[in-house]
This record gives C-alpha cells, sequence and structure tokens, in this order.
C-alpha cells in the first residue's frame, strides 16, 4: 500500500492554479491513500480545502489538524464541527481508532500540541500569532498560556499512549501522523536543531515520553512518526526501534513530502 505523507500545506495562501497543480503532483504519485499532517488552512476553511483535496485525489484521506487549522476559532468549537464530518473517506485520526491500514501496518495519529516543556519557556521571548488567534489562548499572560500548553500537551499524550499501546498488540509496524515534533531531537528548522526560545512552542515533551513508555516496553515493534509544524526537515532515531521524520515545508508551495510503503 502506498501512502502519500503530505503536511503544512497551508492553502489558504495558495492560488486554485497552483493548488491543482500541487493535486496533480499527488494524483501522479499513484498513491493508495493520502496522509496530512496539519496545518491544512485556518478553522474557517480547512475543512472545504479538505473536501476539494478528497475530490482531487480520489483516495482514503487520514489526517490530523495543525494550530493554524484553530485560527480564528477555538479548539471546542472545531473540534465539535469535525464529530460529524461528513467528506467521504476522510478520517480525523486525533479522535478515531486504530487504523488496519494493511496485515502489517497499523496507523495511527494525533495533532498533538507543543506542550512548553522543552528548552525555556519562562525566557522565551517568543509569541506566536496562536497566542491571538486561537480564542483559549487570547488574554493569557505567560505563566497561563504554559499551563494551557501542559493541559493539551497531557491530553494528547493520553490519547496517544492508548492507540499506540493497541496499535502494538494488532500490528508490529506502527505508523503515527502528527503535527508537532514529540522530540527535542526531532524540532528541526533551517538544518538545525530549535534552540531553547523556539523548543517550548514547537515540541510536545508529554507525547515524545508516551511513545518511549510505550515503545522501550515493546521491543518487537517499530514506529514510524511524521510530523511538521516547524517547516525543517530532519531525521531523528530517539529508540532502534522510533524513527521520526520532521518535513520541510514553505508558504505558497505545498509539496509531496514522501511516499511510504505500508
Amino acid at each position: 500500500m502506498r501512502l502519500a505523507w503530505i503536511t503544512d500545506i497551508h492553502l489558504n495562501f495558495v492560488k486554485l492554479e497552483d493548488r491543482n497543480r500541487f493535486y496533480a503532483t499527488i494524483r501522479a504519485a499513484s498513491p493508495d491513500a493520502v496522509l496530512i499532517g496539519g496545518d491544512i488552512a485556518e478553522a474557517p476553511t480547512f475543512q472545504g480545502y479538505l473536501r476539494e483535496m478528497q475530490r482531487a485525489f480520489q483516495t482514503p484521506v487520514y489526517f490530523v489538524l495543525g494550530n493554524h487549522d484553530f485560527y480564528r476559532s477555538s479548539i471546542p468549537d472545531v473540534t465539535a464541527s469535525l464529530r460529524g464530518l461528513d467528506i467521504p473517506k476522510a478520517t480525523w485520526l486525533t479522535h478515531s481508532d486504530v487504523q488496519l491500514v494493511t496485515d502489517k501496518t497499523a496507523l495511527i495519529g494525533d495533532d498533538g500540541w507543543a506542550d512548553g516543556r522543552f528548552g525555556n519557556h519562562t525566557y522565551s521571548p517568543i509569541y506566536l500569532n496562536d497566542y491571538e488567534l486561537i480564542n483559549e489562548f487570547v488574554g493569557l499572560d505567560k505563566s497561563g498560556r504554559l499551563r494551557l500548553l501542559n493541559a493539551l500537551g497531557d491530553a494528547a499524550a493520553k490519547r496517544l499512549k492508548a492507540k499506540l499501546e493497541e496499535a502494538c498488540v494488532l500490528r508490529k509496524r506502527i505508523l503515527m501522523l502528527t503535527h508537532v515534533p514529540p522530540f527535542r531531537e526531532a524540532c528541526w528548522h533551517e538544518g538545525h536543531i530549535s534552540d531553547d526560545n523556539w523548543l517550548p512552542h514547537f515540541a510536545c515533551k508529554a507525547m515524545g515520553e508516551a511513545m518511549l513508555e510505550v515503545m522501550d516496553e515493546q521491543p518487537e515493534c517499530e514506529l514510524t512518526v511524521l510530523c511538521g509544524h516547524t517547516h525543517g526537515q530532519g531525521i531523528a532515531h530517539p529508540r532502534p526501534n522510533v524513527v521520526v521524520h520532521s518535513a520541510g515545508a514553505v508558504y505558497g508551495r505545498p509539496a509531496l513530502q514522501q511516499i511510504l510503503e505500508a
């Protein structure tokens, strides 16, 4: 089974003719399904782009959301809008069961959130658009943002751990799709690992710890993690049985990241 992985495509910055060229590139790769790793667009528009992609690809689409997909709305409202998703063959992995894509491979996923635990959140001067454009963050001071980031990261880690434990029972090879890098060494940007100013906003320590706890107990299983968010490409091997692929991306130039054989 051929899986096409795309992420951080930000289609709200892409003209229709360029989107159609991008879709043609995906079709030319002849995937059996498409994995979308978040930052599709923004909350008012990303479902429309999902429909457009599903029509263009004519394959099952598995997706998670990125931080930009919550812009101009709230986390509960976006979540509620996806509970009744009516796009054929489109699956939001964050609130879905383990997907058994082949007799060897299981697919799981979670949006993930940077949880503020890597780097030095207290002294970081970084202030993301998230903190103005996602309702839950608006008006919070730095300590309030950190508490919220911690809570979002912990919730993602809890969901992930349960699905990863189940997936390891069902299959020996697991693919995990997420938006936020789960390890410091996977937090690439412009050829380097992000520094202590950016790490609190760019990686989720809680999710990484949950992954390693499960995979250390399941050495016969192999986990491949696909993430984005930082727009920096790189590969990390936090364990012999865990590999993390971080995606490069450029605004306005969506691209096929990789074809994976499941």
